[in-house]
C-alpha cells in the first residue's frame, strides 16, 4: 500500500509588496480555514528574471547541465541531477547557492571571469534585488501562477536524517529529489542535536526522528510539523509494530554506557516506558510483523534478546563467535519469515529463520565486505541491499540462496550508513555520511560534491539504485552527515 503525503502550506512569507500581491485560491488538505494565499512575488516576475538571465543557456533539449529554466514546470523539475529549488528553503536551493556562495564567482558569470563556467556561455550575475525576489518566492513555496505549491501531494517520501546540521531532507521517490526540509531548530532543537534515524508510519500519516544529543525522539505529521516528543536518553534506531501501536527505541552508537533498557513508546501520545533487556549498549532493533516479538542486539557482546511485550518477557540468547561481532542493525522481511543482522567487525550478515523453533539462532552467514551498517529488504523479501560503512559500496544479498549476489561500487558511496526502499521495490536508498577520516584508513575514501560552495565539502549523500539493473542511477546530494533513512514500509 502506497503511502499518501500531502503537504500544506507551511508559511506565508510578506504581504502584498511593491511589486503587487495577489490572491490564488490554493486547496490542500489543510487550507479549510484559508480561501485565498496572497503571494508577495508573482511567478510572472520569476520568470522575467530567468529569461533575462537565465534561459540564453538553460532552454531546450541541450540546456546548459540539463537544466531547463523556460517554465516553472521544467523549474521545478530540475535537472538530471537533483533539484533547483526546494520549496519553502532559499538558503538551501541550488539556484540561490549558485548565486551566492559558488567558489570562483557566482554563476552565472562574465565569461572568462571563472572556469566554474562550465562551457556555458556566461552574463551578467543576479542583482543583490534579483537574489531577494528569487529567494523569497521560493521561500513561499515556489507557486506557479496559478498558486500551484511544489509537490504538495506527492505519495512516496524518504526522508534523510542529516546528522550534523539539524536537518531532515525530504525525498520524492517519484523525481528522486529533494522537495522539502525539516529544520529542528526551528522546533527549539540544538544545532548539534544529531538527528539519527527516521520511522514512518505505513499510510505515511507521522514520521517519528531520534535526536540523539537532544535526549529526545520527536513525532512529525505529514506536512512537517511537530506533534509530539518524549525524552529520551541516547536515543538510536527505532521500529515501529505495524500492527500494534507501539514504536521501540534502542540507543545509539555513540552513547558509551546507556541504560541496558530499550523505550516502548505509545504513538498516540508518545508516553514512554523503559524496559529492561538485560544487554549492554543495545542497538540492533527490529518488530517481527503479526507477531510483534522485537529482537534488539548488544554492540558490546555476542547477545541477542527477544521482548514479547503482550508480556514484557525477555529472553537472552547468546550468538556464537569466537570474536565480537558488533550487531549495528537487524531488519524483518515483509512477511515476517526471515531476519537478517548485520555485524561491525566481522563483516558478515546472520539470516535468521523467524518460524523455527530457535528464532535467534542464524542459519546461515554470509561474509561481504567490512563493517554492513543498515540492510534494508526489497517488498518480495527476495533481496536485502546493505552499504558497508568501511568499504564504500553496498552488498546485495539473494536471501533465498543465501548468497551474496553482487557488490555495488560507485561515485556517491561515501560511509555508507543507512537504507530504505520504495513501496514498489523500484528504487533502493542508500545514505551517506562523507566524514572527513585518515588517509590511511579505507573509509576516507570521500565523495566531491558537483559545485564547490565553500561549507559543502562534507555533504552528505543519498545513492538510488535501480533494483532492475542492481546499479546507482543517481546521486541526491543533501546537507551534511546521511545517517537514518526512513519511508513507508511496504504492506
Amino acid at each position: 500500500m502506497k503511502a499518501t503525503i500531502v503537504f500544506g502550506v507551511i508559511s506565508i512569507l510578506g504581504a502584498c509588496a511593491a511589486r503587487g500581491g495577489i490572491e490564488i485560491p490554493v486547496t490542500t488538505a489543510h487550507s479549510n480555514a484559508r480561501d485565498a494565499v496572497t503571494y508577495a512575488v508573482h511567478y510572472a516576475d520569476v520568470q522575467r528574471l530567468l529569461d533575462q538571465k537565465c534561459t540564453s543557456c538553460h532552454t531546450g533539449a541541450d540546456a546548459a547541465r540539463g537544466l531547463r529554466l523556460d517554465s516553472w514546470q521544467a523549474l521545478i523539475a530540475g535537472s538530471d541531477h537533483g533539484e533547483a529549488v526546494i520549496p519553502f528553503d532559499a538558503a538551501r536551493s541550488l539556484m540561490v547557492e549558485l548565486a551566492t556562495k559558488l567558489v570562483g564567482g557566482p554563476h552565472p558569470t562574465e565569461v572568462g571571469v571563472s572556469p566554474s563556467n562550465n562551457g556555458e556561455v556566461g552574463g551578467e550575475p543576479l542583482s543583490d534585488p534579483e537574489i531577494a525576489l528569487l529567494s523569497e518566492w521560493i521561500d513561499e513555496g515556489a507557486p506557479s501562477e496559478t498558486g500551484e505549491i511544489p509537490f504538495a501531494s506527492a505519495q512516496t517520501l524518504v526522508y534523510a536524517a542529516n546528522q550534523s546540521e539539524a536537518l531532515i531532507s525530504v525525498i520524492d521517490m517519484e523525481t528522486n529529489q529533494v522537495v522539502r526540509t525539516v529544520d529542528l531548530q526551528q522546533y527549539g532543537l540544538p544545532a548539534n542535536a544529531s538527528p539519527h534515524h527516521i520511522a514512518v508510519e505505513s499510510d505515511g500519516s507521522f514520521w517519528y526522528v531520534s535526536a540523539i544529543t537532544a535526549n529526545q525522539i520527536l513525532k512529525f505529521d505529514r506536512n512537517n510539523e511537530l506533534v509530539a516528543r518524549t525524552d529520551f536518553v541516547r536515543p538510536g534506531l527505532l521500529a515501529l509494530d505495524p500492527d500494534g501501536e507501539n514504536l521501540y527505541a534502542g540507543r545509539s552508537m555513540a552513547a558509551v554506557s546507556p541504560p541496558q533498557a530499550i523505550g516502548v513508546i505509545r504513538r498516540s501520545d508518545m508516553t514512554v516506558e523503559e524496559v529492561g533487556v538485560f544487554l549492554p549498549r543495545p542497538h540492533a532493533l527490529a518488530v517481527r510483523p503479526g507477531t510483534g516479538t522485537v529482537f534488539l542486539a548488544s554492540l558490546a557482546v555476542n547477545q541477542i534478546a527477544s521482548f514479547f511485550p503482550e508480556d514484557e518477557a525477555v529472553e537472552l540468547d547468546e550468538l556464537a563467535g569466537d570474536r565480537q561481532h558488533t550487531m549495528v542493525g537487524f531488519a524483518v522481511s515483509p512477511d515476517g519469515r526471515r531476519m537478517v543482522g548485520t555485524t561491525q567487525l566481522t563483516g558478515s550478515v546472520f539470516v535468521f529463520d523467524l518460524d523455527a523453533t530457535s528464532q535467534t539462532t542464524p542459519i546461515d552467514t554470509v561474509a561481504i565486505d567490512a563493517a554492513p551498517w543498515h540492510p534494508v529488504f526489497t517488498p518480495d523479501g527476495r533481496w536485502v541491499y546493505v552499504g558497508t560503512n568501511v568499504g564504500n559500496t553496498v552488498a546485495v544479498i539473494d536471501v533465498e540462496s543465501r548468497t551474496l549476489a553482487k557488490v555495488i561500487a560507485g561515485d556517491g558511496l561515501a560511509q555508507p550508513h543507512g537504507a530504505a526502499v520504495s513501496p514498489d521495490g523500484r528504487f533502493v536508498y542508500v545514505s551517506s555520511r562523507n566524514l572527513e577520516l585518515s588517509e590511511n584508513d579505507r573509509r576516507g575514501h570521500m565523495y566531491t560534491p558537483r559545485y564547490d560552495l565553500g561549507d559543502n565539502a562534507r555533504a552528505g549523500t543519498v545513492v538510488v539504485i535501480d533494483t532492475r539493473s542492481q546499479e546507482i542511477v543517481k546521486i541526491i546530494e543533501i546537507e551534511g552527515y546521511g545517517s537514518g533513512l526512513g519511508a513507508a514500509a511496504p504492506n
